[in-house]
C-alpha cells in the first residue's frame, strides 16, 4: 500500500505530542500529529463559552517557577502568566462544620499537627525526584493514602486533613491513590510544605488560559496536525511503523504515542504492547475524580477551602464577577458531586461557606471521556514500584511519551512537556 510518509507519527496532540512535534520540526524532521479530539491540548482544555466568555480551565490550570520545562516554554513565547492572589485565611470544614480556628486542629491536637508535618516532611526527604523512584528503596510509601497516614501514626484533625489533602492532590481516593506519588509533589518543590500548597492550587495562571502555550508550540513546530483523527491501530513493519486511524493510515519510520495511560490498550499494537504497559493501561491510573466551577453568591472573595468528610477536598476563589465569586472544586470520587446539578454543587459549597448560594455550574467528565478516562494521572498504590521504568521504554519502532513517563512531575503540563522533549531527543538520535 502506498501511503504518505513522514519521518514521525505522532499519537496525541496534548503538551507531550505538541513539545516533541516542535522540537523534531526544528531538527528537520518531518511530522505529522494525529488527534482523536477536535481540539489541542489534550487534558487541558481552556474553554470561553460556558460562563459569559469568562475563560475556565477544564483541566490542568497552575504551575510554578519551580517547573523547568513549562517555565522555559511560557518565556520562550512569551506567555503571560499572573500569581494567584494569596488569601487572608484558610478555611477548615471538618465533615461540613466550618471550623472558626486559623488551624485545622483544637489546641489540644496542635501536638498531632506538628508531628504531622514532621512526618510528611521526613517522607518527602527521602525522595530523589531526579531519579526512578523504583530503585530508591520506597516500597514502604507505595502504598494507598491512608494507609500511609496510618502507618506514620498521623492522630486526629491533622490526620484526616492530610489524607484529604493528598486525594485532593491526586484526584485519587484513599484505598486506590500511591501516597508517593503525592510525596514526590513535596519532595519536587524542595521539601517545602508551602511550596507544594503553592504547585497544587496556589501557583500561576495563564492568563490567556493554557490554550496559549498549546497554541503557540504547534505554530512553531510546523508539523501538520489532523484533528478528530482518532488512532485505532500501532503496526510496526520491517522499516516502517503504519498508523491506522478513522479514514485511513499514515507511515513513518517512528511513531511516538503520548495518549493517557488508560487510553493505551484500546489501541491496537502490532506487535503486543510489553505486558507492562498492558497491565498497567488495564488497571489503569487512580486519578479518577472531578473538576468543577461554580459561580456562588455569599461566599467570601478570597475563599480558600480544606476539607475532610466533605463533598468537595477543596473550595478556591479564582475571582470575583458581578453575578458572584468564581470558585474551582475538586473531589476525588467522579461520582462525589454531580458538577452539572446547581443544587448538588451549592450543598457541597455550603460545607465551606454556610450563607452560598450557587447560580452556575460547569465540568468535564473527564473519566467518561474516551480520550482521557480521568483525570491529570495519579499512580495507584504499588504501580510506581511495578511499572515505572515500562511506562516510557521504546518498544522496536514505537516510542512513548506522556506526563505519566516524566520523573519529576508526572501529571503536570510540565511533566508532559518534560516527557516531551525527551522522546524527541530519544528519536533524533535513532532517525
Amino acid at each position: 500500500m502506498d501511503l504518505p510518509e513522514v519521518d514521525v507519527a505522532i499519537v496525541g496532540a496534548g503538551f507531550a505530542g505538541l513539545t516533541a512535534a516542535r522540537d523534531l520540526g526544528e531538527a528537520g524532521r518531518t511530522v505529522c500529529v494525529l488527534e482523536a479530539r477536535d481540539r489541542i491540548g489534550g487534558r487541558t482544555w481552556y474553554r470561553t463559552d460556558l460562563f459569559d466568555g469568562i475563560g475556565l480551565e477544564m483541566g490542568g490550570t497552575w504551575i510554578v517557577p519551580e517547573q523547568a520545562f513549562v517555565s522555559a516554554e511560557v518565556r520562550r513565547y512569551g506567555i503571560a502568566v499572573a500569581d494567584s492572589e494569596l488569601p487572608h485565611r484558610m478555611t477548615w470544614s471538618d465533615q461540613g462544620k466550618v471550623l472558626e480556628s486559623l488551624m485545622p486542629v483544637p489546641p489540644a491536637e496542635l501536638g498531632d499537627l506538628e508531628h504531622a508535618v514532621r512526618a510528611l516532611v521526613a517522607a518527602g526527604a527521602r525522595l530523589d525526584v531526579d531519579r526512578p523512584l523504583s530503585e530508591q528503596d520506597l516500597v514502604d510509601l507505595d502504598v494507598p493514602i491512608r494507609q500511609w497516614a496510618r502507618d506514620a501514626g498521623l492522630r486526629g484533625n491533622a490526620r484526616e486533613l492530610l489524607i484529604s489533602w493528598f486525594c485532593g492532590c491526586g484526584n485519587a481516593s484513599a484505598e486506590t491513590g500511591s501516597a508517593l506519588d503525592i510525596l514526590r509533589w513535596l519532595a519536587a518543590m524542595g521539601n517545602s510544605v508551602w511550596g507544594m500548597v503553592r504547585a497544587s492550587v496556589l501557583g500561576q495562571t495563564f492568563v490567556d488560559g493554557t490554550a496559549s502555550l498549546a497554541t503557540a508550540l504547534a505554530e512553531d513546530g510546523g508539523a501538520e496536525i489532523r484533528l478528530s483523527t482518532p488512532v485505532r491501530s500501532v503496526r510496526q513493519e520491517a522499516d516502517r511503523v503504519v498508523v491506522g486511524h478513522d479514514g485511513g493510515a499514515v507511515a513513518a519510520r517512528r511513531v511516538l504515542v503520548t495518549v493517557p495511560i488508560g487510553v493505551l490498550r484500546h489501541v491496537d499494537f502490532q506487535p503486543a504492547l510489553s505486558p507492562a504497559k498492558l497491565a498497567v493501561s488495564t488497571e489503569n491510573h487512580a486519578g479518577q475524580g472531578q473538576k468543577v466551577w461554580a459561580i456562588a453568591r455569599n461566599v467570601p472573595h478570597d475563599l480558600s477551602g480544606y476539607g475532610w468528610g466533605t463533598a468537595f477536598d477543596y473550595v478556591g476563589a479564582m475571582g470575583t464577577r458581578p453575578d458572584g465569586v468564581l470558585l474551582v472544586c475538586f473531589a476525588p470520587e467522579h461520582d462525589r458531586v454531580d458538577g452539572t446539578d446547581r443544587v448538588a454543587v451549592q450543598c457541597a459549597v455550603r460545607e465551606f461557606a454556610p450563607d452560598a448560594e450557587v447560580v452556575a455550574t460547569a465540568t468535564h467528565q473527564w473519566v467518561d471521556d474516551e480520550w482521557s478516562r480521568g483525570t491529570w494521572t495519579t499512580f495507584r498504590a504499588g504501580q510506581i514500584s511495578r511499572y515505572e521504568k515500562d511506562l516510557g521504554a521504546r518498544e522496536g519502532r514505537v516510542h512513548f511519551a506522556g506526563a505519566h513517563t516524566a520523573r519529576r512531575w508526572p501529571g503536570f503540563i510540565d511533566g508532559a512537556i518534560d516527557s516531551g522533549r525527551r522522546a524527541a531527543a530519544e528519536l533524533l538520535e535513532v532517525l
